[in-house]
């Protein structure tokens, strides 16, 4: 007989939701340690757990976490702090043209991973080494977007709920302007824009019921019968 297995939507710093592989469900909140494709090795959250027979490409859940994984946890916190203000002086002083958003240790100190934003490509191999130099650690810098940085740093959207790609956004998909005129919105772009300044991701959510609800539509121009008079569409709400 095959044993049950769990899906785990765990979240971790600066990572969407992750799934892991448990054998026994975990109450929501609970503190795990997992190993992540970014920061390494590191503390989650349980976000939701569900039975699931497709656990193939899914990492296991490590271990509950335990006081002393806490407690290290807590102070590798702390210190993030201090190295972010050591990143964001150090990239000035080499005239880096770079927007540092977030610094993350993992849990055993293992791995540093610098998070920053930037227009142009930047030659950080200097600041790389003297980051190493102090904190004799393995550096990984990792250059991003406006719409990941908004998913690192979150925020409240205009429908008052916290931002989809913060919350359960794992992959961004393409966004286009005609997404909006198929949803017959006026086009401004100030309105139809997140918090990243980008197109709001919700502008895919309803395109495809959109396409689908316009195909029993009359098209705008052709003649239809309404009460016994033959009218005209000038105009369409779907």
């Amino acid at each position: 007989m095959t044993e049950t297995q769990y899906l785990i939507g765990v979240s971790t710093s600066g990572s969407p939701l992750i799934y892991y592989t448990s054998s026994f469900p975990l109450e929501l909140g609970t503190k795990v340690v997992v190993d992540t494709p970014n920061i390494g090795t590191t503390i989650g959250t349980v976000q939701n757990n569900k039975k699931s027979e497709i656990t193939e490409g899914f990492l296991p859940i490590t271990r509950i976490a335990t006081k002393h994984d806490l407690v290290i946890f807590e102070k590798n916190s702390k210190i993030e702090k201090d190295i972010f203000n050591v990143v964001t002086l150090g990239a000035k002083r080499y005239n880096l043209n770079m927007k540092i958003i977030s610094t993350i240790v993992s849990l055993d100190f293992s791995k540093l991973l610098v998070i920053y934003s930037s227009d142009d490509r930047v030659d950080f191999r200097e600041l790389v080494k003297e980051l190493h130099r102090t904190f004799r650690t393995h550096i990984e810098m990792k250059q991003i977007g406006t719409r990941d940085r908004a998913q690192i740093i979150g925020g409240i959207g205009v429908c008052g709920l916290p931002l989809c790609c913060s919350t359960f956004i794992k992959n961004f998909d393409i966004i286009s302007i005609n997404m909006a005129k198929n949803q017959m919105l006026a086009i401004n772009i100030e309105k139809i824009s997140g918090a990243c300044g980008r197109l709001m991701c919700c502008l895919k959510y309803e395109d495809e019921i959109y396409s689908l609800e316009k195909e029993r539509f009359p098209k705008i121009g052709s003649h239809v019968k309404y009460q016994d008079k033959d009218v005209k569409v000038t105009g369409l709400n779907v």
